[in-house]
């Protein structure tokens, strides 16, 4: 592909273009997606941009949404909540209701209804495969009351039981622990390289660089390697479920760590 294919192609000259390359001058971000499907980059491009110049988007929930939902294959580490598309809709208002206080009941109602939604259409029948391994304490740890805990660990075993995920806990206490410093999801699909993405409470970082893929595929084998086969990770949240019976308690799920 020559300069003055791509130049003529999103109205610029050859010069501009090579200046672009250079790194002299950025292209207008209107023009980002133009020539991403011109170059057949897959979104590439797209990401890399975003990546460059907007590494704190606000947005970066929608981006990881679109691409999980044309993904093949999905693998999710989590060590503080239940990750989004695992959460029940009252489980969701609670970590919304917690994690942003100042938010107004309906705009709580609203983020948990989207989330629930979004969740069913990457959980359906058609939808990606998808491994995840969480940090036990994220099942110990309430982020409401019994009745809200115990039917969120209900959705977990239904989820793990009926083949949907593969579904690990990580073991309390297991040495060395490979991934104390957050959750990250790796998005495999036929059509675009492989991305990482991390994450913080507010921020997101995507990327596609193969080296960074390769480091936190390498680190995901370890946590699965070291986490509790999928089927003592549903006797385990049986266990964890038998704490939450009682609707009247606060939540109190102690169950002993081993």
């Amino acid at each position: 592909m020559t300069q003055l294919k791509v130049a003529g192609k999103l109205g610029y000259s050859k010069g501009f273009i090579s200046q672009v390359e250079c790194g002299w001058k950025t292209l207008d971000a209107s023009k980002i997606q133009d020539l991403d499907d011109f170059l057949s980059a897959g979104k590439r491009l797209v990401r890399l941009y975003e990546e460059l110049y907007a590494p704190e988007r606000l947005d970066w929930q929608e981006q990881v949404h679109v691409l999980q939902a044309s993904a093949d294959l999905i693998r999710q580490y989590s060590c503080v909540l239940i990750p989004g598309n695992f959460q029940t809709k009252d489980y969701a208002k609670a970590v919304f209701a917690s994690g942003a206080p100042w938010l107004k009941e309906p705009m709580v109602e609203k983020r948990a209804t989207t989330r629930v939604e979004r969740a069913h259409r990457i959980l359906d029948d058609d939808g990606p495969q998808y491994h995840v391994v969480l940090d036990e304490v994220v099942v110990q740890r309430p982020v409401a009351g019994n009745a809200v805990m115990r039917d969120q660990v209900d959705t977990l075993i239904r989820l793990a039981t009926t083949g949907r995920i593969q579904l690990q806990l990580y073991r309390w206490g297991t040495l060395p622990h490979s991934g104390p410093d957050g959750a990250f999801s790796l998005i495999a699909s036929s059509s675009a390289p492989e991305v990482l993405h991390a994450e913080s409470v507010y921020l997101g970082q995507t990327t596609d660089d193969p080296h960074m893929v390769r480091s936190f595929v390498s680190l995901f084998s370890r946590l699965q390697a070291n986490a509790r086969s999928v089927k003592e990770s549903v006797d385990y949240l049986r266990q964890v479920r038998r704490k939450y019976e009682d609707d009247d308690e606060p939540a109190v799920a102690q169950v002993e760590l081993q």
